[in-house]
């Protein structure tokens, strides 16, 4: 089984490594702090049962023992099987208690034979999860993460918008004193921007003169080749 988990650590880093050749730098990231998130998640899933099983049989060990105040076996036994019925040992599978038909020593026999058990059950548990826990693990590492990879690859990529030069975003027009909103800047008659002079502003558009070519646009229109 070890071999197995070994084997399926290794295909996952094989396939990890072998997968950030194609990725962009923001995928690459994003993986890595999903995996990340993921080892943190099954390990301490991992240190969580562990310390379970650990109180359960560090209670168990005390029942084992002789309580400092029992005077005899009657109380010892009856101590044992409160500590069995708090960790949820009176069921079919350990059977019931019944003090009024057996002795004390008998009473006490059966409580110590049930806390055996008890502890290999619950070592035995501890092993079936977490041989469980490690199989999702590497589930999750391998199938779980390619199926993720493949969904952030077949998203279209962002397109960036090309930025262009000497859009009219606005008019505020007056016969005294127009303004024209050029590329986030207010401009009025005879100034200049990006080379170009302001020649007149009327309603809907503006005259412009660079190079000694003049040209008129209107707002929102593009004309990119006389800016240059």
């Amino acid at each position: 089984m070890k071999t197995l988990l070994l084997f399926l650590t290794f295909v996952s880093l094989t396939v990890s490594s072998e997968a950030a050749d194609n990725q962009s730098p923001e995928t690459q990231i994003y993986i890595t702090e999903r995996k990340q998130a993921i080892d943190d998640y099954y390990t301490s899933r991992l240190i969580e049962l562990r310390a379970r099983a650990q109180a359960n049989i560090r209670m168990l060990d005390i029942a084992e023992k002789p309580k400092l105040n029992c005077v005899g076996l009657d109380e010892w036994a009856e101590f044992a099987e409160t500590i069995l019925q708090i960790n949820g040992c009176e069921n079919q599978s350990y059977g019931l208690f019944e003090p009024a038909n057996k002795t004390s020593a008998k009473r006490l026999a059966i409580a110590l034979s049930r806390i055996t058990k008890r502890k290999n059950d619950i070592l035995a548990g501890l092993e079936w999860q977490t041989i469980k826990l490690e199989r999702q693990r590497n589930y999750a590492l391998t199938a779980g993460l390619a199926k993720l990879e493949k969904r952030l690859q077949s998203k279209p990529q962002k397109t960036e918008t090309k930025k262009t030069t000497g859009i009219i975003a606005g008019i505020i027009f007056s016969s005294d004193d127009p303004i024209a909103i050029i590329d986030d800047t207010v401009v009025r008659q005879t100034e200049t921007i990006k080379g170009a002079k302001v020649v007149k502003i009327y309603t809907n558009r503006v005259e412009f003169e660079k190079n000694g070519r003049t040209w008129t646009q209107q707002i929102r229109e593009a004309q990119e080749n006389n800016w240059k």
